[in-house]
């Protein structure tokens, strides 16, 4: 069962942070600390959505695994089903012919 991870936005830094020499005024740096602890924020949640995209996939990747060597145990099994057939068959040849030959006196 394979499903679509989901999608986690990639926060960008705010733009405040791009400009030259100091702030014009109160204003100007209470609102880019604000849009600055916001981004913190927003990384803080950008690393929680690529974990469980990270628990997801190796889930998944884990249940795929378990499917593989559940098929490959299954096929190994009818492997050693047809081996052991070939076998007595083969054993009951030989006390075939062993048996034609006492009969035949040979």
């Amino acid at each position: 069962m394979q499903t679509e991870l989901g999608y986690c936005s990639e926060p960008t830094a705010p733009s405040c942070v791009n400009g030259f020499g100091r702030f014009d005024d109160q204003y100007d740096f209470d609102n880019c600390k604000r849009n600055v602890e916001n981004f913190n924020s927003e990384i803080e949640s950008f690393v929680d959505c690529k974990q469980r995209e990270i628990n997801e996939a190796n889930d998944e990747a884990e249940q795929a695994a378990e499917e593989a060597r559940s098929k490959a145990t299954k096929a190994q099994d009818v492997a050693r089903k047809a081996k052991n057939e070939v076998e007595r068959l083969s054993s009951d040849y030989s006390q075939a012919v062993n048996d034609f030959n006492t009969r035949a006196g040979n």
